[in-house]
């Protein structure tokens, strides 16, 4: 075989181990994403309540993969603020503080107001639309006494504002916080007449944002955010006190 040849097959050899590598680094981080994906949810939808530890074995066991990605998924989520480290004791979901959840309020209040001057300008009908079921949807869910599905839908408006300014880094932003403060139980939310106050606000807010007017959106969309506050503070869970 002559060197031309030798140089061939080296060639198409390294070519071979560098797509197998990428086909296991593509892997590998799938495996993480999905992972991540499925802490995520199991925190927001308190499978997993505060302070709980995240079993490794266990997880990677359940979703039939190695506890390598599990691990990774688990140091991502300490990067977005739903989980924090403990010394040789392992993950375990945040645990928020009164004052950290009543700061995270202040924040998105301000973000709010921000989100309201711009969502009034760029708006579409079918987004101004798409507002309006949500709200009908959370009255319908207010009157059968569904608060989960209240509280999921709560979620889906506040998403949905923030879309419609049409700024993304805007929208990454208050996601991140959002998740945040999924992390403690809405309990300000649970009566009746919370839920039909935090409601008459969003229809408020929409009401807003129809006529256009960017001052007036932002106020009664921050408002909403303070009045939210408000509800929580009425309702202080002893378990977030320090």
């Amino acid at each position: 075989m002559n060197v031309t040849s030798l140089r061939q097959r080296a060639d198409s050899a390294d070519t071979i181990t560098s797509a197998e590598h990428a086909v296991e680094v593509r892997r590998a981080q799938s495996l993480v994403s999905i992972c991540q994906i499925e802490i995520e949810r199991m925190i927001l939808d308190a499978d997993l309540e505060m302070g709980a530890r995240i079993n490794e074995l266990a997880l990677a066991a359940r979703l039939g993969i190695s506890r390598g990605p599990v691990r990774e998924a688990c140091r991502s989520l300490v990067q977005a603020g739903l989980l924090e480290t403990r010394a040789n004791r392992g993950f375990f979901v945040r645990k928020l503080t009164q004052k950290e959840v009543v700061d995270l309020y202040d924040l998105r209040a301000g973000l709010m107001r921000l989100a309201g001057e711009l969502v009034a300008r760029h708006v579409t009908a079918e987004q101004l639309a798409n507002l309006r079921d949500m709200v009908s949807a959370m009255d319908a869910a207010r009157i059968k006494g569904d608060t989960e599905q209240f509280q999921n839908l709560n979620a889906e408006f506040h998403a949905a504002l923030v879309t419609a300014t049409d700024n993304r880094r805007l929208d990454e932003v208050y996601r991140g916080l959002a998740n945040e403060s999924r992390l403690f139980r809405r309990r300000g939310l649970v009566s009746g007449p919370a839920m039909e106050s935090s409601n008459r606000e969003h229809r408020a807010i929409v009401d807003a944002i129809a006529s256009r007017d960017s001052a007036r959106a932002a106020a009664t969309m921050e408002n909403h955010i303070l009045q939210g506050k408000a509800r929580f503070l009425s309702a202080t869970v002893a378990e977030l006190v320090d």
